[in-house]
């Protein structure tokens, strides 16, 4: 998906501006020139305001401009900037702040070996503009809202629910919330502070922190490390029924690391009611292997030149590209966005999120999310 697409300009404009000799990438260069966020073909935000969140996690306001289309609690957004040279683009869950001024802030939290979620905690700041895309994805609410709804998340994974929570808290306050969120510590813990607030003056919302440092069952291991303390508390039916008795019977939302979100995808499928949770990602799931790693090649065809690759079975094809300095068009690294989707001529893939074998015959798949079974060949989108 890219902005100008979204924005769906209009053709008699775009022809004029062909007739005239002018790119859409100039008018907006020329706009920008008066106003950064006085575009046409591409959205831009200016960082107003920087809070440190966490150690780790800090968010920023962001002042939109007036072509900035209508968003939905819970979606996401993608965000470019440039580091040494190269524009990077990655995902993250805004929320509004005010919604008529135009007004929305993201929470990146750095990740390890993460180049853009380190680079804007260390260098993005107030008075810079970066450009935006259109927000899109369904990790929504209803739009008829369920009477109570339950919430997991962890980490991070806690930005889409806080933007849902707040509309809920301001749009339907007789709404019931159960919200479990899961992080190493209070200190760790991104809106700590403001969720305790919000929990104390708004009675539906009820609020379980769960300071953790594993999310699977069989992996409990003790607190700080003292020996026979008690374990740390793991997402389990245990967990569940005593947070929310009946569990089963509500709309329920994940968002978090990969394990977390597979413990809740078993316990749900195990409780028969798999069609009532939804999840939203914001990492590649691992890739899983039975047997022997084995390695392919992989041709990809772009702008009428091929470039070769190497891939293993263990590995994304987004990864296994940069690896070997070969760049592909991303932005989530998580399957969420399609911006890295991509043509499957020939060759057979595995869907990292599904499990799925995919074969080509040009079925279009995302490389962030996609892992060899074959050698390939690769094609742009259409």
């Amino acid at each position: 998906m890219s902005s100008s697409a979204a924005l769906s300009v209009p053709r008699p404009v775009t022809g004029l501006l062909e007739w005239l000799g002018i790119g859409p990438l100039a008018l907006d260069d020329t706009l920008a020139a008066f106003n950064p966020l006085w575009t046409v073909f591409r959205l831009h935000a200016r960082v107003t305001q920087r809070v440190a969140e966490t150690p780790s996690a800090c968010t920023l306001v962001l002042q939109t401009g007036r072509r900035f289309p209508a968003m939905l609690p819970g979606q996401h957004l993608m965000i470019a900037v440039e580091i040494e040279g190269v524009r990077h683009r990655r995902s993250y869950s805004p929320r509004w702040i005010d919604e008529e001024a135009g007004t929305l802030a993201i929470t990146v939290q750095r990740q390890p070996y993460g180049l853009v979620s380190n680079w804007v905690n260390d260098n993005l700041a107030v008075g810079d503009v970066i450009e935006v895309g259109v927000p899109a994805g369904e990790f929504t609410l209803p739009t008829d809202v369920p009477p109570e709804i339950l919430m997991i998340a962890g980490g991070s994974g806690i930005t889409p629910c806080r933007a849902m929570i707040e509309h809920l808290h301001e749009r339907a306050p007789s709404t019931r919330v159960t919200l479990l969120y899961f992080a190493r510590s209070r200190q760790e813990r991104i809106f700590a502070a403001d969720l305790e607030k919000l929990a104390k003056r708004w009675p539906a919302l009820r609020y379980h922190a769960i300071d953790t440092h594993a999310n699977l069952p069989g992996r409990e291991t003790p607190r700080d490390g003292q020996r026979g303390a008690a374990p740390t508390p793991v997402l389990d039916r245990d967990l569940l029924d005593r947070a929310l008795s009946n569990w089963t019977s509500v709309p329920a939302y994940c968002c978090g690391p990969q394990p977390l979100m597979d413990a809740a995808r078993r316990l749900w499928q195990d409780g028969g009611v798999a069609d009532r949770l939804r999840f939203e990602a914001f990492g590649a799931p691992p890739v899983a292997v039975t047997g022997e790693i084995t390695r392919h090649e992989i041709k990809l065809h772009r702008d009428g030149t091929a470039r070769g690759f190497a891939a293993l079975s263990n590995q994304s094809l987004l990864q296994a590209g940069e690896a070997c300095g070969v760049q592909m068009q991303h932005g989530c690294r998580s399957g969420v966005c399609h911006e890295c989707s991509c043509r499957l001529d020939e060759g057979t893939v595995i869907d990292l999120q599904s499990g799925q074998r995919i074969v080509g015959e040009g079925q279009v798949i995302r490389v962030c999310v996609s892992a060899a079974a074959s050698d390939l060949t690769l094609s742009p989108a259409d």
